[in-house]
């Protein structure tokens, strides 16, 4: 499970969030993901979203004033896209620790790379694909790493398209391809589509519902540990257990991962950590997995003994 990462602070003013009751102006850049999700999904539109840091990483601003503010590309981008900004300036940290909090989840859960970070996305927040310019970009070098995008970005909607209007058969196989295409990092977004594959697969006849149910429960679980509950989260993989298509095996690896994800996170709960590594050991202790269980099992034996220092971090958490 990544760790939060740094203090995400409220957006910078030169963007600015015009609004008039309930009424979202979609021309301008919006410092509000969810208002931009709103609006995409009104006016058909995907999502550009944009993570900065105008005074401290010395390409934000200077992308801003040379293309990423300017009339022209507003004008030709708001057609197709709704444009957002989470800006993370440090200096704005002071100004409202809440809405950083709310922008640092953000910026967490998109596993933006650094700033600027420029994501493509669903109207529904789905991240279809990520776009670089390099700082000294003009408005030429822009649209030619859109256009180079396009044919990524038409696929994924050709494809999400399907798991609204095709047959059952095409969802499912729509939904499984959309799920190869995501990036594991941000696989988070994609738990709709999960759950969607459930609803339609309800007794399994794919095969392949283990793969969504896992994906639904790492999304459980990183809601707890981005809230700092990683006793919660780990849970999550317990109750993944009592699902009646996991197998012996899959029920192992699932304790594991939640014994590994609670190490992880730095907990100094080790009874309830070597609780999760005994019950995996002992569903099979002739697995291939179980050698390295049980690793696991003796070393958190000897740090409750005060034998040991940390948990080893070569071990691998059920995929």
């Amino acid at each position: 499970m990544k760790k939060l990462l740094s203090i995400i602070i409220v957006a910078f003013l030169a963007f600015s969030f015009v609004s008039c009751g309930n009424k979202i102006d979609s021309s301008v850049w919006l410092t509000n993901l969810d208002d931009a999700k709103k609006a995409a999904s009104k006016e058909n539109k995907k999502i550009f979203l944009f993570f900065s840091m105008d005074e401290n990483d010395n390409k934000s601003a200077k992308l801003k004033e040379n293309v990423l503010n300017t009339e022209e590309f507003l004008k030709a981008y708001t057609e197709k896209y709704v444009l957002v900004n989470i800006d993370c300036s440090n200096s704005l940290y002071d100004t409202n620790q809440e809405e950083a909090k709310k922008r640092l989840r953000i910026f967490d859960i998109y596993s933006a790379k650094g700033t600027p970070y420029f994501l493509v996305l669903s109207s529904e927040g789905y991240v279809i694909t990520p776009i670089a310019f390099a700082e000294d970009a003009n408005l030429d070098e822009v649209r030619r790493t859109f256009a180079e995008a396009d044919e990524t970005i038409s696929n994924f909607e050709e494809l999400l398209s399907q798991t609204k209007t095709g047959t059952k058969e095409e969802k499912l196989t729509a939904i499984n391809k959309l799920v190869e295409l995501t990036d594991p990092a941000v696989s988070y977004h994609i738990t709709p589509l999960n759950q969607l594959y459930l609803s339609l697969d309800k007794n399994n006849e794919s095969g392949e519902c283990l793969k969504h149910l896992i994906a639904i429960t790492y999304a459980k679980a990183e809601d707890y540990f981005l809230d700092d509950e990683p006793e919660k989260g780990s849970e999550e993989f317990v109750k993944l257990t009592k699902n009646k298509i996991l197998t012996d095996d899959d029920k192992q690896l699932a304790l594991y991962t939640a014994g590994y994800l609670l190490a992880s996170s730095g907990s100094d709960n080790l009874e309830k950590i070597l609780s999760y590594f005994q019950q995996s050991y002992d569903i099979n202790p002739e697995s291939e997995a179980a050698q390295n269980i049980k690793m696991s099992l003796n070393y958190v034996k000897s740090l409750i003994d005060g034998e040991g220092d940390n948990l080893p971090q070569e071990q691998e958490k059920a995929e």
